[in-house]
């Protein structure tokens, strides 16, 4: 299925990426642009009766002749129509922002709720006394039932705490702070 959805994003990928071209992306001048100041405030008027009017007074009233603008505006209409076809460019960048924005909210409420996962230490657990429960019941596994390790006490209980073996390697990693309940650090260490 995984195989099948990467073949079909690379064939949509190749096809959209087949379909472009120069002509697509460059700007070509339409009539609207070519058209004089003064025709295209006549045409407002027509424009505006398009409710009013039936559909074949409306094509014979907006039909017009198009009339080359003089030189002088082609600065103003090439600008007017950099502005209409860069406003969604703005639009998507603004969009873009807004994305990023979110998703750095979005990680700093998963470092958030992390941390406050991380932090509290283990309710009640003290090294001393899984030191102890070690010593004197190491071969049963119940320090590390107190620890919070279910399936090591499982396995310590049938196996006599490893034959002795892990029993010892629990009680030096115990005094040496290395094996701490599962769930965080003890609240009463021998330090304290």
């Amino acid at each position: 299925m995984k195989t099948f959805s990467t073949l079909l994003s690379a064939a949509v990928i190749t096809l959209s990426l087949a379909s472009c071209s120069k002509e697509s992306y460059t700007f070509q001048q339409s009539a609207a642009y070519r058209t004089s100041p003064a025709t295209r405030v006549a045409a407002a008027p027509a424009a505006a009766a398009t409710a009013e009017t039936p559909a074949a007074e409306l094509t014979a009233s907006v039909a017009a002749p198009a009339v080359t603008a003089p030189a002088t505006h082609k600065a103003a209409r090439t600008y007017a129509a950099h502005v209409r076809a860069t406003a969604p460019v703005a639009a998507t960048k603004a969009a873009v922002s807004e994305v990023k924005a979110t998703k750095a909210t979005v990680k700093e409420m998963r470092k958030a709720v992390k941390a406050a996962k991380a932090a509290p230490a283990a309710e009640g657990k003290s090294q001393t006394v899984a030191a102890v429960l070690c010593f004197f019941l190491g071969w049963l596994g119940v320090h590390r039932f107190y620890l919070g390790y279910v399936g090591m006490g499982i396995l310590e209980l049938l196996t006599l705490g490893g034959f002795g073996i892990l029993t010892l390697i629990d009680f030096i990693r115990i005094i040496t702070g290395d094996l701490k309940p599962k769930d965080g650090d003890y609240t009463e260490k021998f330090n304290d």
